[in-house]
């Protein structure tokens, strides 16, 4: 009876000590979870300051570069259509993502590994593709097709840039989740500067 119990303890520990280490991401071999977690460890205090920084603009600069586009209007010095293309390609943006989300239903990094922990919030949203990716590369792609000047599309890209990989940083977003928004936010961006004159 003794020996029963002592091998089902046995049993039950390595049981226990392999789906221990089956939920570690930064273990495995696979490149996607190579990339979190080498983004993911970044964690020194410059890349912290500006990761911090960069997703605290983000909402804000989401509404922001769509309102200046109607304050260029106003100004003079953006026609209207070119306000339009900014505010739809936002608008669809952000119904593609929503329906997205709601298709692929992936979990976000935190959820599904232990050894990433969200810097932050954690969203509760699903994570496949990134809302924010996808907001930001629509913006910086509609602003640089509307006003095709280095100095808009270089800090325009630099930030989207840094909003999706800062995602990846926080641990809320797979590398894919944030290349899936970025492309499909400039996608979006293009394709109504193309379809709406």
């Amino acid at each position: 009876m003794k020996r029963r119990g002592l091998w089902s303890g046995t049993v039950l520990a390595v049981l226990i000590t392999a789906s221990a280490q089956a939920q570690t991401a930064c273990d495995r071999p696979a490149l996607e979870l190579r990339l979190l977690c080498t983004v993911y460890r970044w964690d020194g205090p410059v890349a912290s300051a500006y990761f911090e920084t960069i997703d605290a603009t983000a909402y804000p600069m989401f509404a922001g570069l769509t309102a200046m586009a109607w304050g260029g209007v106003l100004a003079g010095r953006l026609e209207r259509p070119a306000a339009e293309r900014v505010t739809l390609a936002t608008a669809a943006t952000t119904v593609l993502v929503f329906g997205l989300k709601a298709l692929a239903r992936r979990n976000r990094p935190f959820d599904a590994w232990d050894d990433i922990a969200p810097r932050g919030d954690p969203p509760t949203s699903h994570a496949f593709p990134s809302g924010h990716a996808a907001l930001a590369f629509t913006l910086a792609t509609a602003w640089g097709l509307e006003v095709p000047r280095i100095y808009v599309i270089v800090p325009a890209y630099v930030w989207a840039t840094s909003v999706a990989v800062g995602r990846v940083w926080k641990g809320v977003h797979y590398p894919t989740d944030v290349l899936a928004g970025a492309v499909l936010g400039a996608g979006v961006a293009w394709t109504v500067h193309r379809i709406w004159r």
